[in-house]
């Protein structure tokens, strides 16, 4: 309550403050990210889709990449592109399939490479300064983890008494108060994923009055200041996919003997920090903090931790 003196929430045992944390506008931070990129000399070429690789002289390495806007050369070829991974993945003909050890040593044969979670995400039109600290000053990001009955601010019927979890933020970008909860695997194999239309334009996987229901009256079990208040949701389309590995950790490994990938596995703004090593990886560096994310890991029984929460992020 040293943050928040209308603090109410239930179910909670712990609590971690991450004091280096923050977050910031996407679009904003990507228009910034790429001015960087283009005052040291590199060129973008936005709106340009990749359609194939090509290879030569019998090597696995790529020595082309053909795009809507030609075929381009190249030497090295780096890949951060989110939830299109698996697209890209398919055009260099790697493992739609792979083989896991477990950590008391079985091994689970062909087991899916990709699997897409369904993310939910919206807006309540509150003024953002309603979030501010006991002090006045900007709050962390909350994120809620718990299994404590959770009812509705509306009628208060029981929405669930299972695990569940919500984050949220002020956002002066979107005007109100900005987060989602918990997301949902997409219960289809991941070649059978419709990725595009992404987002507010998906007629698919965009959030419904379910998901503001249930969001809303978990703003109302946190924060007193929230009772009342789910009239305000902001409605329209909002959400989207996010591609996860098998233990939902990204993987950063060179593949083809000169593709460098990046699959965040959604870990978002995190992967900022990812780009500099690779980049220092592409000069020919050796990362020790890039190895337990190597792709060698599914198969030599090296899986990173299965966390307890409900977001397969945390």
């Amino acid at each position: 309550k040293s943050f928040f003196d209308d603090w109410q929430a239930k179910g909670v045992t712990s609590v971690l403050h991450e004091k280096k944390g923050g977050y910031a506008n996407n679009t904003s931070s990507i228009y910034a990210l790429a001015k960087k990129a283009e005052d040291e000399g590199v060129r973008i070429l936005t709106g340009t889709s990749v359609k194939a690789f090509k290879s030569a002289n019998g090597s696995s390495a790529i020595t082309a990449v053909e795009t809507d806007k030609g075929t381009i050369e190249c030497e090295q070829v780096i890949v951060g592109v989110g939830p299109w991974l698996r697209d890209i993945w398919n055009m260099l003909d790697l493992p739609k399939s792979i083989n896991i050890k477990d950590d008391k040593g079985n091994v689970h044969e062909d087991y899916p490479m990709w699997q897409y979670w369904f993310l939910t995400e919206g807006v309540l039109r509150l003024n953002p300064k309603t979030q501010m600290t006991n002090e006045g000053k900007m709050p962390p990001v909350v994120h809620v983890d718990t299994d404590a009955p959770l009812y509705s601010d509306v009628d208060k019927s029981l929405i669930t008494d299972k695990l569940w979890g919500i984050y949220y933020k002020p956002d002066f970008h979107f005007h109100g108060i900005q987060g989602g909860s918990s997301p949902y695997k997409v219960d289809m194999l991941a070649d059978n994923v419709q990725v595009d239309p992404y987002g507010p334009d998906s007629e698919e996987f965009v959030v419904g009055d379910d998901f503001a229901h249930m969001w809303t009256s978990a703003l109302a079990f946190c924060q007193k200041r929230f009772e009342g208040k789910s009239h305000l949701y902001k409605q329209g389309p909002t959400g989207g996919l996010g591609c996860f590995t098998p233990d939902n950790f990204p993987i950063f490994d060179i593949f083809r003997e000169n593709v460098h990938i990046i699959a965040d596995s959604n870990h978002g703004y995190k992967m900022i920090g990812v780009g500099k090593l690779v980049a220092e990886q592409v000069l020919g560096a050796k990362s020790k903090l890039l190895e337990p994310f190597s792709y060698s890991r599914f198969e030599e029984g090296k899986l990173h931790p299965i966390s307890n929460s409900p977001f397969p992020w945390s």
